[in-house]
């Protein structure tokens, strides 16, 4: 007998999609056998089912996508009876000047019996009462999809989406309205006001394209931001510009938020929205780069942007950060060249000057973390370990997944001997920069290193804590030493590990021996990194 190879069953889109067509072939193939194939009343059933499982077909297809979103009312008890109850009691209390019982009771009627168009397009009407435009276009949308042929769907959409500053699509839904009821007089002012709508927005979005052109916004500040004021701000931006999608102002104060945020990528991709070319969106655009440390980009962007600014006070705020931009590009250039030409102590004092220049490094966060490593370099190439570290603390302060800085940290601490802080550098570095190039084989050696004793430049003193846990060990392997050190046996899972580690963590954490003696802490912040240094030793192993 051969080997047997499991057949994989299908999920449970896929047998449903089997089983359907199945039916379908018998149901066909048994009218065949009976001599109905040929009676109309049967070939329309038969067509009807037909057609009512493709209709499934493309539901299931739909429903695998992973974008899929499931309807509100999918799970419903589909019970008719208790709908028509819900329905009938939600039209007493729409009569009765009650919109918002209704609705609740029409969603319970769409809930229990969601084919019925009637149900949705109630729906539609008292939310439309309520002033939930959004609401209204979904009810009534779906209720002209169950129904193509129903009149009051098709008006109640339109009102929804000229309450939705919709013209194209309110337009679509009042002439459909016309086209099952011509003449009818609420689809035609509905029309009217759709061409006045339209006629609006041509006229404001002309207004604000000058208004970019011009630049005539006031310049964003580059000093500090609290970060609650910032958030309130982002906030409030975000609800304007729901409210309006199509007001670049909007869009230009929510570009502004997420900058005061620090939420760089986000505000550069929201530029895009901006007229191309317009002296704001290049102006926004050029706020972003320099505080992202792209200098050069930024004053690109600025000269073009004072080559086509409309107003005096568009040109005012880009010479202004032009100004600003290129005597910063001027220092980081310095620093650039010094460090290119062995004067590490000349790229220092240019980075320090850059840093001095700015106003508030948390508004720009990028540009000052980048400042920051380069001065860190020059540390480095001094062997001032302290200093390097000292900058790049900064750095990851105002960034803490700043993976350059991560990284030349633990190069910092391994030669200053401190090779449990750089194994925990690296960690960080692993989370915050998984594809980053060689970094498997710094971890590899930095375990090496700390659970050796060995290596390193700057001595024992800090580098005793991955060292102890060498020491405690009979000169085994690293995972024996770490597996000894947290108490645990050869083949021990993850979850005991971090079981494990969790308690010692716990036990010798510093802030429990906040109140014992100078030695005492000292020694049970010894104890502390040993055992951070064996549980990362093994999750990195």
């Amino acid at each position: 007998m051969g080997e047997f190879v499991p057949v994989p069953l299908p999920d449970e889109a896929e047998a449903g999609s089997v089983w359907r067509e199945e039916k379908l072939r018998d149901f066909v193939f048994r009218l065949r056998c009976l001599g109905l194939d040929g009676d109309p009343e049967f070939a329309a059933l038969a067509a009807r089912i037909a057609e009512d499982t493709k209709a499934l077909e493309e539901l299931a297809e739909k429903q695998r996508s992973p974008d899929y979103q499931r309807p509100w009312w999918a799970d419903g008890e589909y019970d008719a009876a208790k709908a028509d109850s819900a329905n009938d009691r939600g039209m007493e209390l729409f009569t009765a000047g009650q919109p918002g019982a209704a609705f609740d009771c029409f969603t319970e009627a769409v809930r229990l019996r969601p084919t019925s168009a009637v149900y949705h397009a109630n729906r539609a009407a008292a939310a439309l009462k309520l002033g939930r435009a959004d609401l209204t276009a979904e009810a009534a949308a779906e209720a002209a999809r169950r129904d193509p042929g129903y009149l009051r769907a098709h008006l109640r959409l339109g009102r929804a989406r000229l309450a939705l500053a919709q013209p194209a699509e309110a337009e679509a839904a009042f002439n459909r309205a016309l086209e099952l009821e011509p003449g009818n007089a609420t689809a035609k002012r509905g029309l009217e006001e759709a061409a006045g709508l339209a006629e609006r927005q041509r006229a404001q979005k002309a207004e604000e394209a000058a208004a970019a052109a011009a630049g005539s916004r006031p310049g964003l500040s580059r000093g500090a931001v609290g970060e609650e004021e910032a958030v309130a701000q982002l906030y409030a931006a975000e609800q304007m510009l729901a409210a309006n999608p199509r007001l670049q102002a909007a869009r230009c104060a929510h570009i502004e938020a997420l900058l005061l945020c620090q939420r760089y990528a986000e505000a550069e991709a929201g530029c895009s929205g901006l007229p191309e070319g317009s002296t704001e969106r290049l102006y926004l655009e050029a706020e972003v780069a320099w505080r992202q440390g792209r200098l050069q980009a930024a004053a690109d962007k600025l000269q073009q942007a004072l080559q086509v600014a409309a107003s005096s006070s568009g040109r005012q705020k880009c010479s202004s950060l032009l100004e600003h931009v290129s005597s910063l590009l001027a220092l980081w250039e310095e620093a650039e060249a010094a460090l290119e030409e062995g004067r590490p102590q000349g790229c220092a004092d240019a980075c320090s000057a850059l840093l001095g220049r700015l106003e508030a490094p948390t508004a720009c966060v990028g540009l000052a973390c980048s400042a920051l490593h380069r001065r860190a370099e020059a540390g480095m190439a001094r062997q001032d370990w302290g200093a390097a570290v000292a900058d790049l603390d900064a750095s990851l302060a105002l960034d803490a997944g700043h993976a350059p800085s991560l990284q030349l940290r633990a190069e910092a601490h391994k030669h200053a001997g401190d090779y449990t802080a750089c194994f925990l550098d690296l960690q960080r570095l692993k989370k915050a920069a998984p594809g980053r190039p060689g970094l498997f084989a710094l971890l590899q050696e930095a375990a090496r290193l700390g659970l050796s004793g060995g290596g390193g430049g700057g001595g024992g003193g800090k580098g005793s804590a991955a060292a102890g846990v060498a020491a405690r060990g009979a000169g085994g392997s690293a995972v024996q030493d770490a597996l000894r050190m947290l108490g645990l046996p050869a083949g021990a899972s993850s979850a005991q590990a971090r079981q494990a580690y969790l308690k010692l963590a716990a036990r010798w954490h510093p802030d429990k021996w906040a109140a014992a003696s100078e030695e005492e802490q000292a020694a049970a912040g010894e104890k502390f990194k040993e055992v951070q240094a064996a549980y990362e030793l093994l999750v990195a192993a």
